[in-house]
């Protein structure tokens, strides 16, 4: 039995698209939720980080040997 190459439809660019379509809501929650992950993580490491710098300066300045 063979196979008519009439009757095999060619997949057409909208139908290859059909099965990969993300809804832009999905698309805008996603960045909008990814933004405020990444305002916390900047809210939460740059204090550390700055006192992090001022522990380490402060530990710098008490072990030099100063003559007066």
């Amino acid at each position: 039995m063979a196979i008519d190459p009439e009757v095999i439809l060619h997949s057409s660019n909208k139908e290859s698209r059909a099965g990969r379509y993300v809804p832009k809501w999905a698309i805008y929650g996603s960045a909008g939720i990814g933004v405020l992950v990444l305002v916390g993580l900047i809210k939460t490491l740059l204090p550390l980080i700055g006192m992090t710098f001022l522990l380490a300066f402060i530990w710098s300045q008490s072990i030099t040997n100063r003559r007066y």
